[in-house]
């Protein structure tokens, strides 16, 4: 039915397949009970907030039942909204891929008891997708209760009482977490910082890194060390900031019995809990100002 309904259609090849993948990802979405984040036109309403379940799917739209609202009022028919949603491959250690795509909205119904449903037009494509190591965000300091650095050095370890980057250095602005991700983050370090601590990074030095957080979330550790290798080296040559690009190497959790910090080396580029902090951070942001907010 799908490929006689495209050869209607008279489109390409590379449409079919682009329709045919996009059909099997919404259905392994709908499979897996993926919850959608629904987006409403911020120049028509306010409504926030509000999420979905993928109900059914064919070659024409799909139904969502949304969550977060009681009645869906007729105006909002022929109206464009955003959905972002995410599935795991099973197949490859459960990673995460994530997804965005606009739609139209082609009818409402709002039933006694039950949460409204409206149908919305197929997606053209589905945009953004990314794995969770690609997912970055430049989340707002006060995320964070404490944030440091340390030189790396292999043979005399480190002073934790005395940090080459400290949280007061990201408090005075002479630091800037540019972003993070799963996989690393984007490191800015203002000029009179480079000179207080005589710091002339090159590419492959290591920093160890610390972070804890404001908001407890559950499941996830309060408190992360981190290894991290210098990537790329960005110099202003007007200012003298420098631009760091660091990969996380090595995972650390501190032992209860001895205090001490426990290294292993981060398979597959990723820190399973550090995304699923990152996701919900991304989530956060989305809810308030859109994916393009």
């Amino acid at each position: 039915m799908v490929l006689d309904m495209l050869r209607k259609k008279k489109i390409s090849r590379e449409e079919e397949q682009e329709h045919r993948r996009n059909a099997g990802i919404l259905d392994e979405a709908m499979a897996q009970r993926s919850k959608v984040h629904v987006k409403f036109d911020s120049q028509t309403t306010t409504i926030t907030g509000v999420t979905a379940n993928i109900m059914a799917l064919n070659d024409v739209g799909l139904v969502l039942e949304l969550s977060g609202l009681t009645t869906v009022k007729e105006r909002f028919i022929g109206q464009t909204i955003t959905c972002f949603f995410k599935i795991v491959e099973r197949e490859h250690r459960h990673r995460e891929i994530f997804y965005s795509f606009d739609t139209t909205i082609l009818r409402i119904r709002n039933l006694q008891e039950r949460l409204p449903q409206i149908a919305i037009s197929f997606p053209g494509s589905l945009q953004g997708a990314q794995r969770r190591k690609s997912l970055r965000m430049k989340p707002p300091l006060e995320q964070f209760s404490h944030i440091a650095l340390w030189r790396y050095d292999a043979a005399g370890g480190f002073d934790l009482a005395k940090p080459t980057v400290s949280h007061g250095h990201f408090k005075a602005s002479l630091a800037q977490l540019e972003n993070i991700s799963a996989g690393g983050l984007r490191l800015l370090l203002r000029r009179d910082l480079l000179k207080e601590k005589d710091l002339a990074p090159n590419k492959g030095d290591r920093f160890i890194l610390f972070f804890t957080f404001v908001e407890n979330a559950p499941k996830l550790r309060g408190e992360y060390w981190l290894v991290g290798k210098i990537n790329n080296v960005q110099p202003d040559p007007l200012s003298h900031d420098m631009t760091l690009g660091l990969e996380f190497v090595a995972n650390g959790v501190r032992q209860e019995e001895t205090g001490k910090v426990e290294w292993k080396k981060i398979t597959d580029n990723v820190i399973d809990d550090m995304a699923q902090r990152i996701y919900e951070w991304h989530l956060a942001l989305y809810r308030d100002k859109g994916l393009n907010g």
